[in-house]
């Protein structure tokens, strides 16, 4: 009996921290993130080459410039600059990055599914990834 209150009590504060002001903006920020990665990741297959592969590494450029932006002035008010989030920040989007480009080659590759199908799919969990990677360590010092 304990260790269901204990367990709903951990709940609780789960939820109270997923609602709270900083983690909305968290997740707004990942919303507008993964538009503007995804429409820059479109735009380039569209217009200027059909390589998923250049098209991932351009928009993940551009994915990672924007959401640091607006992670450290707006989400976490960060008052300075520090190398040390911009690296560890950069390392969450790399392993994201790793994982996005090997699902990528798994289901446009071998299970030949569409490039921005398949690039949708892998959004969901490169997401999951990062807010966690980036809430826990990214940025754990500012919270």
């Amino acid at each position: 009996m304990l260790e269901l209150v204990l367990r709903l009590i951990k709940i609780t504060l789960d939820v109270y921290d997923f609602m709270n002001k900083q983690s909305l903006r968290f997740i707004i920020v990942g919303i507008l993130n993964t538009i503007v990665g995804f429409v820059v990741y479109a735009l380039y297959l569209k217009y200027i080459n059909n390589s998923y592969l250049q098209a991932l590494i351009l928009s993940n450029i551009v994915g990672i410039t924007h959401s640091y932006i607006w992670n450290n002035n707006w989400t976490f008010t960060m008052k300075k600059f520090s190398l040390k989030s911009v690296v560890r920040f950069t390392s969450i989007y790399l392993i994201s990055f790793v994982i996005n480009l090997l699902f990528l080659r798994v289901l446009v590759d071998d299970m030949e599914m569409g490039k921005l199908f398949a690039q949708g799919i892998s959004l969901f969990f490169t997401t999951l990834i990062s807010f966690f990677g980036h809430k826990y360590w990214s940025f754990a010092k500012q919270r």
